[in-house]
């Protein structure tokens, strides 16, 4: 982006592009945001997300199929335009329902069930995962210079509910002494519109997405930005194609080794089940035993960790493997950290001190910026080297977030490993 000799069409098409994106995840991030208001009527409570990331898992059927179909019938063309049209109408009537149907309760298997949430959750979550697979191959039909857009609507899908959330005023609470004076109780502050205000809220942002869909495919906005459009250099270091073992042909495409093209989708992978499976899925157990305003900072600024990482990406989108693999190595140490907190969670090393405090929020951070740039860069190579190479990397995204949710369930709620501190409790270490 920023490219001093685009036309004014292509920064529209970049525009239009980040907001087709934004179907991606907006509306589950949106929910995930959305909890600390939602438990406080819905009666499964704090264990609703629990059952929001299995229905969520369990919504991946869609992209396994077209992953299937993608293996049986290789010489054929997969044509994703319909597919999206079908997973954003979905999505946008799910999100629509939501606004009135989001606090009904079911009375099955001898009690209250959150149902109407659950069952439009998980036609929210096919829309999100079958998106992540459609979107990033319909990324294919573009320059190279466009698939950052891939990545910055991505980051906005988690920026735009953490906004929202913060202009409600959601998750603001006082600790105020229990009437004995033993115990303190958590006391969530009045939200300043409802939570049917914030899911028409995020229905309206589907509708926008859904709308330039529409531009793309039915103006001549991107006639300029598609990739066959202009020819240009994929690296700009004249020795990076030694310093990455690559191979530039002569129409300028890269081309990797078998195994180093194997590698990478399996790095894609790893880094996207640690992101969207494990981290999101620990986080009270890493940050809460810290302080709730911890745990608030930590869950707000996040979100915009995404956001710097689509900054490098513009900056730097290509850098050697070597540089690939220390940061993916560095990412896992300090993800590694955080597994051993939540393992000694509600009693981490250094908590109620403000070295504890400032490390844990360095190291949350850290996380998601050392194992997310690698991501993008990922998806740079698998872009130059193959016409498939985005549909196989969202493909992969996929499975890493499928794997990483099921074996965060498995700790969470399986095995019962964590423990989790809640708000205002007072435990001796």
């Amino acid at each position: 982006m920023f490219n001093k000799e685009w036309k004014l069409n292509e920064y529209v098409t970049y525009l239009l592009l980040t907001l087709v994106l934004l179907s991606s995840w907006t509306d589950i991030n949106g929910i995930y945001t959305e909890l600390p208001q939602i438990v406080l009527t819905q009666p499964e409570g704090w264990k609703l997300g629990a059952y929001i990331g299995l229905v969520s898992s369990i919504s991946n059927i869609a992209p396994l199929a077209l992953v299937f179909c993608k293996c049986i019938y290789r010489k054929e063309t997969l044509n994703i335009i319909p597919i999206n049209y079908i997973v954003m109408i979905i999505g946008m009537i799910s999100c629509f329902l939501l606004v009135f149907l989001w606090s009904d309760t079911t009375y099955i298997f001898n009690r209250n069930r959150s149902l109407a949430l659950l069952i439009l959750t998980f036609f929210l979550a096919l829309l999100d995962c079958t998106s992540m697979v459609t979107f990033s191959h319909y990324m294919t039909r573009f320059r190279h210079e466009f698939i950052s857009a891939l990545f910055l609507g991505e980051s906005l899908t988690m920026v735009i509910p953490s906004v929202l959330a913060m202009m409600q005023g959601n998750g603001q609470l006082t600790c105020v002494p229990s009437s004995n004076n033993d115990t303190t109780i958590a006391i969530y502050k009045t939200a300043r519109f409802s939570v049917s205000v914030y899911f028409l809220c995020i229905f309206f942002i589907l509708v926008a997405s859904f709308i330039a869909f529409v531009l793309l495919q039915w103006t001549k906005i991107a006639q300029t930005s598609c990739q066959d459009a202009t020819k240009k250099p994929l690296l700009s270091e004249t020795n990076s194609e030694n310093s990455m073992n690559i191979v530039i042909d002569s129409d300028n495409t890269i081309k990797l080794t078998p195994v180093l093209y194997l590698l990478l989708l399996s790095g894609s992978a790893y880094t996207s089940s640690i992101i969207f499976g494990m981290v999101l899925s620990i986080s009270a157990y890493v940050l809460m035993p810290y302080g709730h305003r911890i745990f608030y900072l930590g869950t707000i600024l996040s979100p915009w960790m995404f956001s710097l990482v689509w900054l490098f990406g513009t900056i730097k989108p290509f850098i050697a493997k070597r540089y690939l693999l220390l940061m993916i190595i560095l990412g896992s140490i300090t993800f590694s950290f955080e597994l051993i907190l939540a393992f000694k969670s509600p009693c981490p090393p250094l908590i109620n001190t403000m070295q504890g405090n400032i490390l844990i929020l360095f190291i949350w951070l850290s996380t998601i910026l050392l194992l997310g740039y690698p991501r993008l860069v990922i998806a740079n190579y698998v872009r130059a080297h193959s016409s498939n190479g985005m549909f196989w990397f969202g493909a992969n995204v996929q499975f890493g977030a499928l794997i990483g949710s099921i074996v965060a369930y498995l700790l969470v709620e399986t095995f019962s490993l964590f423990k989790e501190q809640l708000p205002c409790e007072k435990i001796q270490c």
